[in-house]
């Protein structure tokens, strides 16, 4: 039999020996009574268990380990508050299709339902924001559940599954060599190809087309060199969603960047006058299009003319229109089609095309306003570190939620997938440390920043505990403008200057970082600003800098009911001088 050899063995011992055949080396969580019996099996392995300030806190350095490698995070939490501490994670993670694979404690399935210490509904809490979720019923099932876990967590657009193990249930040994075997289903739907559409239709639309685009999403970082190849036979420009950034270098002279809310001004530009986009592996969610009536009004209009319109490319069958309906979509791995798509792609010059792009890129660039006394700002400290890191080839990046966040995307040139570490759908504060700190067990001789405004910062700084404890070097910046700014800067626009509930009282991150023997520089101003990010970076092992910056308004920015195209542009790029409340609807909201 197929799992024989986990006769005689318990739960624990059958999950080590397992995650041992899959290659994986750390395992990330906290303990508790429910879940001994599955720790135990980590006693003397090979793989390392690391626990860690928290649960939460776990949940997305397993994010960070699976986002910087492409491959399955591991957690293993107690049951009750162990459980429920994960599911900020799990949702972040289910957002942003991030394999994890939790296994969860359990009371002892005979005490369930009596309201026993720590005793929660794992199943029922977990449902909504894991792929998959299962509790152990018999011990004799649980090699063949553990790798239906892995198929379900990288197949597909990929996700957490959870695996709650009962604590009677798993401490029970394997008696019988009848042990269930899991047979992945077959992908009849991707007729031998692994994706299905009229590729040759839309091979003659791009290449046709006078004024496309190409959108890279999520979907497409593992098909970096097919990405490339497609850009440049047809040369196409591009622009890329958050988690795409990096996927064909924003070097290249075709890259238009990061799409959007904060976007590319020249980007969302471009979007708004081609005749032909073609989204590869994004969802055109509401972050990247704008009111939907108003996108894409020339590839409509082009779509309506029979020589252009919108193309998709997505793995996911239920997301192929779920925002924007297509003119036509491409059903399975991006990948396998950009292969099959190359060839039938032939270079056009579209010189009229770029020029305008590149009038775009000169008339509305990113920028940000110096102050005239020396202050330093967010988008200033962002763009030393870029200097003083460009050439580094090994590297990870990853950001809170906020101002920090866009801004890093804006005035940080990114390279190659997977650079960036950050929450997109979810919008997750406090995923900044966590990630990177999973970034760097998974990636030991690369180099890890963590680039963190105060107030995401402020909701996981315990995890320093992990930084000193494992002396994993990673690089820790804050941009401390004691506010949470990008919501200050909706309650100025939206609501009046009605200022409530973002004004942040932080510690002194400098002695903060030195409770944990974490060595650290401070900046305020730009003539110390080099040599501050040069010290940080040449300190051996973790080292955490606190910049303290001057607040500033996260421009271009579409505003709620407006389309991709009308933006807040302050040309000044001065907080202080933006009165721009007639670019914004009357009955608007701020953003969500």
């Amino acid at each position: 039999m197929a799992h024989s050899h986990f006769v005689g063995m318990a739960g624990g011992a059958i999950i080590e020996k397992k995650l041992l055949q899959y290659g994986i080396k750390h395992v990330f969580g906290y303990s508790g009574g429910a879940v001994l019996p599955a720790l135990d099996g980590f006693y003397g392995s090979s793989i390392q268990f690391i626990p860690t300030a928290n649960e939460n806190n776990a949940g997305h350095i397993a994010e960070g380990y699976a986002k910087s490698t492409g491959t399955c995070g591991m957690l293993m939490t107690t049951s009750g508050p162990g459980t429920t501490n994960l599911l900020t994670p799990l949702q972040d993670a289910y957002n942003d299709t991030v394999p994890l694979i939790a296994f969860t404690g359990q009371v002892p399935s005979t005490v369930a339902g009596t309201g026993a210490f720590q005793e929660c509904n794992t199943i029922s809490l977990s449902k909504a924001c894991t792929k998959w979720n299962h509790q152990l019923k018999t011990i004799d099932e649980l090699p063949s559940i553990i790798d239906k876990a892995f198929h379900i967590a990288m197949t597909g657009k990929r996700g957490p599954v959870l695996i709650d193990l009962p604590k009677d249930i798993v401490s029970g040994t394997i008696t019988t060599e009848n042990i269930p075997v899991f047979t992945p289903p077959t992908e009849v739907h991707l007729d031998g190809k692994r994706y299905s559409g009229d590729l040759d239709r839309i091979a003659k639309l791009i290449n046709g087309a006078k004024r496309p685009v190409f959108i890279f999403g999520h979907g497409s970082v593992d098909a970096p060199d097919e990405a490339r190849a497609i850009v440049e036979a047809a040369n196409v420009p591009f622009c890329t969603t958050l988690h795409a950034m990096g996927v064909v270098s924003e070097l290249h002279p075709l890259s238009m960047q990061m799409l959007g809310m904060h976007g590319a001004a020249y980007a969302n530009y471009a979007v708004q006058s081609a005749d032909l986009i073609v989204g590869i592996g994004n969802r055109f969610d509401d972050r990247t299009t704008g009111v939907t009536s108003k996108y894409a009004p020339e590839a409509r209009k082009a779509e309506a003319e029979g020589r252009g319109g919108i193309i998709h490319f997505d793995i996911d069958r239920g997301q192929i229109g779920r925002a924007v309906a297509p003119t036509m979509s491409i059903l399975g791995d991006c990948k396998y089609a950009m292969k099959d798509l190359l060839p039938l792609l032939k270079f056009q010059a579209r010189a009229d095309w770029l020029a305008q792009i590149e009038q775009w890129r000169d008339e509305v660039p990113f920028k940000f306003q110096r102050t005239d006394n020396g202050l330093i700002k967010t988008q200033q400290v962002i763009y030393e570190i870029y200097k003083a890191t460009h050439e580094v080839q090994d590297k990870f990046i990853s950001t809170g939620v906020g101002n920090h966040q866009m801004m890093s995307c804006q005035f940080y040139r990114w390279t190659k997938p997977r650079q960036i570490l950050s929450s997109g759908s979810l919008g997750t504060m406090g995923v900044g440390l966590p990630f990177a700190i999973g970034a760097q067990f998974a990636n030991p001789k690369a180099l890890v920043i963590c680039i963190d405004g105060d107030g995401s910062f402020n909701m996981t700084c315990n995890e320093l505990y992990s930084v000193a404890k494992y002396k994993l070097p990673v690089k820790i910046a804050i941009c401390n403008d004691s506010r949470q700014q990008m919501v200050y800067v909706w309650q100025k626009l939206f609501f009046d200057k009605r200022y409530i509930g973002t004004e942040n009282s932080n510690p002194d991150y400098c002695k903060l970082a030195a409770a944990y023997d974490i060595p650290s520089v401070f900046c305020d101003n730009e003539n110390d600003l080099p040599g501050a990010i040069e010290e940080w970076l040449k300190t051996p092992g973790p080292c955490l800098a606190e910049f303290k910056v001057v607040p500033d308004i996260c421009l271009p920015m579409v505003a709620p009911g407006k389309a991709l195209d009308e933006m807040i542009i302050n040309r000044d790029n001065n907080m202080n001088s933006v009165r721009l409340l007639s670019y914004i609807p009357k009955d608007a909201h701020a953003p969500s």
